[in-house]
């Protein structure tokens, strides 16, 4: 067999070439072109049903007759998403003073939601149990008192009402006994809405009888509640003058100091300690600024003045 001459060699290559470009056009048309063309079509043929029916959604809601929007504090008001004790606690307290009974003991515990049949929607619904114990001294007070439980806006119900009865009455003289009653109750919430925890009720709890523990702290600091008078900066220096005109409480030494002292207005958190840094550097001033207010103890007074001296 006869060897290829060299342009033979270069028309197969080329042969080869075309027939590779041809495969691979073939393969690329079919394989990745001719599908993808498919799914694009496909895709705007669901985008167009899509907008349709979004189109034919909104023409139903346009037709809908307007209603009024309900706030989610209003709808907190009857499932909450925090517990809100404080707010069951109030309502017992009112339920307390309207019907004339008497709460002997109050117990509260949380709890998930158990439901015989489980119902799409509520599954991260937790109970608030209540449990109160109550004196008084008919059945009218009873009734009154779960009216008032009942009339909270929170969704609850009453789960059991125990008390035992009075003995019949055979004589006039004869009292009826006080009725002791235990009521259980639920109410609702739901923990899993979270962004909602800016819109919950306010609680109008104020605080024990408004009063402030009169009684200072280790440190010296008198919490009392101060009285709101304006008072005064510049400080008065009583000298103790006997009728011969001579000093008779402080020497001369001690009247000339009170005259150039320095006049300080004690404000919250202020002890003789810290007065003492303040204006000697260091706490050796105690002493001095006690003697020199007359002071029989180391309790300082949120708004009174207190005379500095000059230390010696």
């Amino acid at each position: 067999m006869s060897s290829l001459t060299k342009k033979q060699k270069e028309n197969g290559l080329i042969a080869i070439a075309v027939l590779s470009l041809l495969a691979i056009s073939a393969y690329a048309y079919f394989m990745v072109y001719t599908p993808a063309k498919e799914a694009r079509m496909m895709a705007e043929q669901t985008f167009k049903s899509e907008r349709e029916v979004l189109m034919a959604l909104q023409e139903q809601v346009k037709a809908l007759p307007e209603e009024e929007r309900v706030s989610t504090a209003e709808l907190q008001q009857r499932v909450s998403v925090e517990p809100l004790s404080e707010l069951i606690v109030l309502q017992l307290e009112q339920a307390e003073l309207l019907s004339r009974s008497q709460v002997k003991s109050l117990q509260i515990a949380e709890s998930p939601l158990e439901l015989m049949t489980p119902v799409e929607g509520i599954e991260n619904v937790q109970k608030i149990q209540t449990t109160v114990a109550f004196e008084t001294d008919d059945y009218a007070g009873i009734t009154k008192f779960i009216k008032e439980i009942e009339s909270m806006k929170r969704i609850l119900i009453i789960d059991a009402i125990d008390f035992a009865s009075n003995g019949e009455v055979t004589t006039v003289e004869a009292e009826d006994d006080i009725l002791e009653v235990t009521l259980s109750f639920s109410a609702f919430y739901r923990p899993d809405l979270i962004a909602l925890a800016d819109t919950l009720p306010k609680v109008d709890a104020p605080p024990p009888a408004n009063k402030v523990d009169p009684l200072p702290k280790n440190d010296g600091v008198d919490l009392a509640k101060a009285e709101d008078e304006d008072e005064e900066a510049d400080v008065e220096v009583d000298v103790n003058v006997t009728v011969d005109g001579e000093a008779s409480a402080e020497s001369n030494d001690q009247v000339a100091g009170a005259q150039t002292a320095k006049a300080h207005r004690v404000v919250k958190g202020d002890t003789l300690y810290s007065i003492s840094e303040t204006y000697y550097g260091d706490r050796s001033g105690v002493e001095l600024i006690r003697n020199a207010n007359k002071m029989d103890n180391y309790i300082v007074k949120t708004g009174t003045t207190l005379l500095i001296p000059e230390k010696p």
